[in-house]
């Protein structure tokens, strides 16, 4: 039984371990790990969750709601468990995640093991090199609030048949959502912030992965292939992109979900950039020897995502030291955005930011010790990076021929 597997020692010992690592904020009982480990102990804690457990006493308790601001201005709802349930969720999933990739596609890139999106990346890179150039951008309306929960506890059936497990997933999309001091309860949908979300995401659109390959779109004479990672997806196709784009519409129409028809669009990357996880895709003449070729690099939304981040840390952070500022708050923005968009044609954006921020710290320097000169000339590059620790964005760049920058990732 997979039930037993979810209730054992170990397996929510590393639940409890892959939970803490994720970090994140408190649920509804404010409780955090520091408190656990502090005042209740971790052993005393996972042993009382073991019993719950066992007994099937466990209940979930409603998720936190919070909003996080999009690229668009919008914002973005997520719901935060409880550390308990936090910890249940990743011992189930460590548990039956094996079972559903067993059944997962290649094309399908979003949280799963030995897959990223920089694999993705690279996947649409291949296809439009072979002639797919006419690209469906889709976008998914709401997916997380929209998915029936009934039809998503049959997805999950079709691989489990743990009454129990499935007795779990189903108390977790119930549990509702506390916002304003009011629990709600939802009847579609799964909140985003959840440690099992991604995989019954993955999960539900599975069910369009497996109609593209049982149709055999991806083979000739098709040439019709689809890159997703999680609600995100692209179509990629030689020839008649609005046959595939209806093909797709008509299965998301009988698993309940809409395309957002403002979002929704057909491009010829021959003479329409589109963006996909935060890049932007271009065929565009070689500054080298003048050929078409394909580029991909970060979008500007991207750009100017990351330039807020740091206009904020340095204006907030101007009080502190110049170093500390440096090493805690603006090298890992820099680290991280930079890991991301290393790969591709990234080597000038990831030089502008560099740039930028160096730039940002010069104006904040100016003010803070009331200079009139600019202080390019007192703070060349070598000041910031030698004497102050500033992570050096432009090493991350990856240089050289097609092989080195898009060639197959090996996973980890």
């Amino acid at each position: 039984m997979l039930y037993d597997k979810v209730c054992r020692e170990d397996v929510l010992a590393l639940a409890y371990g892959q939970v803490k690592a994720n970090g994140g904020a408190a649920g509804i009982d404010h409780q955090t790990f520091a408190h656990i480990e502090g005042r209740i102990g971790v052993d005393r804690f996972l042993g009382e969750l073991q019993g719950k457990l066992l007994a099937k006493r466990y209940r979930p308790q409603p998720v936190r709601r919070v909003y996080i601001p999009k690229a668009d201005g919008s914002k973005r709802p997520l719901g935060i468990p409880v550390i308990e349930d936090r910890v249940v969720q990743a011992a189930v999933k460590l548990v039956i995640e094996p079972l559903f990739e067993a059944d997962f596609k290649d094309f399908s890139y979003g949280f799963r093991p030995r897959k990223s999106a920089h694999h993705a990346l690279r996947e649409i890179y291949k296809w439009i090199n072979f002639g797919c150039v006419h690209v469906v951008d889709a976008d998914l309306k709401s997916y997380f609030d929209t998915i029936p929960h009934d039809k998503l506890l049959l997805s999950v059936r079709s691989r489990v048949i743990d009454r129990s497990i499935v007795k779990l997933i189903g108390m977790w999309l119930t549990a509702g959502v506390m916002e304003e001091m009011q629990v709600r309860k939802e009847t579609t949908g799964t909140p985003q912030g959840g440690v099992i979300s991604p995989l019954l995401a993955n999960l539900y659109l599975n069910w369009l992965d497996r109609f593209w390959e049982k149709k055999a779109f991806g083979k000739r004479p098709h040439d019709a292939h689809i890159v997703r990672y999680a609600d995100d997806f692209v179509i990629l196709c030689s020839k008649e992109p609005e046959a595939y784009l209806d093909e797709a519409r008509k299965v998301l129409d009988r698993l309940g979900l809409t395309l957002n028809a403002q979002k929704t669009r057909i491009v010829d990357v021959r003479s329409e950039p589109f963006d996909f996880l935060g890049h932007r895709f271009a065929v565009q003449p070689s500054k080298r020897d003048g050929k078409m070729r394909t580029y991909y690099y970060p979008a500007p939304k991207a750009m100017a995502a990351v330039k807020k981040k740091i206009r904020e840390v340095v204006r907030t952070g101007q009080h502190r030291d110049l170093p500390v500022l440096i090493k805690e708050q603006v090298n890992p923005i820099l680290r991280g955005w930079g890991n991301y968009f290393k790969t591709g044609n990234s080597r000038l954006h990831l030089k502008s930011i560099a740039n930028y921020t160096m730039w940002t710290l010069c104006i904040m320097l100016r003010k803070k010790h009331k200079k009139r000169s600019k202080g390019w000339r007192d703070h060349p590059p070598s000041w910031f990076y030698d004497y102050h620790g500033l992570f050096k964005l432009p090493s991350l760049s990856v240089t050289g021929e097609e092989t080195s920058r898009y060639g197959r990732l090996v996973a980890p």
